[in-house]
């Protein structure tokens, strides 16, 4: 690279660096994240839930009085969560009575229903009804609560203590402390949380790259439409205006990823005891917190990767918009190759959950995916390197110098092309040129 293509890159860089919008991106993001560790809790202050009304039919006799020992939870401000009511009711007016209590729940009397049939140990079915079935945490606890009820009186009809089981069982409950094996030995690793991390870092290295892709896309069309490109390529290279262009958007990438990297290991290393300070519970969510492992060689290959997948495909990029006169034109275009982009995504998924399979092996060698389906078994896989992390760059290096190849002489006449669209034919035409 000569100085001309230095300069490019220092007015893409230092043009963009400096706007409001980019300065406001950057630090919207980890604001971004911080409303989503802590949003639902801050929420939960403003919109606690008021004590909910049932009405209980319990044709068996037995379960009603237990599932109300057994559900004494209270709200945060000291309410009950629930109220219950048992109303009886035989078959012959079981119709009546169920229509009785939809006209309360329709008239916000009471907030639901459950009917408990007398054959329940057969049937294992119970009938809630409610004017909002979308509480997912509610619909669970009153679902193990009959559950254990249930389980209770099987176990007495054939004779067993209860209690005694329970307590058996509870004793004999277990927690799986997960550890990776490596070539140095075991390493101690929260399966849950190193999934999660995985996923952020991997959806976050996506969006950089569509980001910044069609940030490219839009450079070259600015500059096209305003004519401006005639006046550049009298004193550069159309391939060395393009490599300029792309690697100075590209340090724009990087310089927002080093400033969420930097936020992501903060809070890994100090959101648990930060949040248990505030009052946050929820010792699932605390314990995935504290297992958060940021490696400095994740992020360093983060970093690698997302430079070799924005080449790749802002290279593609790139053409897309030298071809195109408007925005909305490019947009037909760019779809398919978003496209592309979100299938890796939707195979890192997978991937990320068995690393070490044949198909995750070979998947993550196409060009098309290897940005986010290697990174994705390098973060899973972490301290260990899986199988054709290394060799996935060097296939990464020969795709980027073949596409930056062929896109260059597509984009070098499509610059200086105005009016009519191309086709995707007369674009293979513009790579044949000399």
């Amino acid at each position: 690279m000569n100085k001309k293509v230095f300069a490019v890159i220092g007015r893409e860089f230092f043009t963009r660096v400096r706007t409001k919008g980019f300065i406001i991106g950057t630090l919207l993001f980890p604001l971004i994240i911080i409303f989503l560790f802590g949003g639902m809790f801050i929420f939960s202050k403003f919109f606690a839930p008021s004590t909910r009304h049932f009405h209980v039919i319990d044709q068996t006799g037995k379960i009603y009085d237990e599932m109300v020992k057994m559900l004494p939870d209270t709200l945060k401000n000291g309410e009950p969560k629930y109220r219950f009511t048992e109303v009886k009711a035989f078959y012959e007016d079981i119709e009546t009575i169920t229509r009785e209590l939809q006209d309360k729940v329709i008239k916000k009397e009471i907030y639901g229903y459950l009917v408990i049939p007398e054959n329940i140990l057969e049937s294992r079915e119970v009938k809630y009804s409610a004017r909002n079935v979308s509480d997912y945490e509610e619909l669970r606890e009153l679902q193990r609560t009959i559950s254990r009820i249930v389980g209770n009186i099987r176990l007495e009809n054939l004779g067993f203590s209860s209690e005694k089981i329970r307590e058996e069982m509870s004793l004999g409950w277990i927690s799986l402390i997960s550890h990776q094996v490596t070539e140095k030995g075991e390493v101690s690793k929260h399966g849950g949380a190193n999934f999660l991390l995985t996923y952020i870092l991997s959806y976050m290295l996506l969006l950089f790259i569509i980001i910044y892709g069609q940030t490219v896309t839009r450079s070259v069309i600015e500059e096209k439409s305003q004519r401006i490109t005639e006046t550049i390529i009298s004193s550069i290279k159309p391939i060395e205006l393009m490599l300029g262009k792309m690697l100075g958007i590209c340090l724009l990438g990087i310089t927002q990823m080093l400033t969420i990297g930097i936020f992501i290991f903060f809070v890994a290393k100090f959101g648990e005891p930060i949040l248990v300070k505030a009052g946050v519970s929820g010792s699932e969510f605390l314990n995935i917190l504290r297992n958060l492992e940021f490696s400095p060689v994740v992020f360093g290959f983060m970093i690698i990767y997302f430079f070799m997948g924005y080449i790749f495909y802002a290279s593609i990029f790139a053409a897309i918009g030298s071809m195109v006169n408007t925005e909305d034109e490019g947009q037909q275009f760019l779809a398919p190759i978003i496209i592309l982009n979100m299938v890796g995504f939707f195979i890192m998924i997978s991937v990320a959950r068995n690393p070490d399979t044949t198909a995750a092996f070979w998947s993550s060698l196409i060009p098309f995916f290897t940005p986010v389906v290697m990174f994705s078994r390098i973060a899973v896989s972490d301290p260990m390197i899986p199988s054709g992390a290394y060799l996935s760059l060097i296939t990464m290096s020969i795709s980027i110098f073949l596409i930056v190849k062929f896109v260059a002489k597509i984009y070098r006449v499509g610059i200086l092309m105005y009016g009519k669209k191309p086709s995707i034919k007369e674009a293979i035409k513009w790579i044949r040129y000399k």
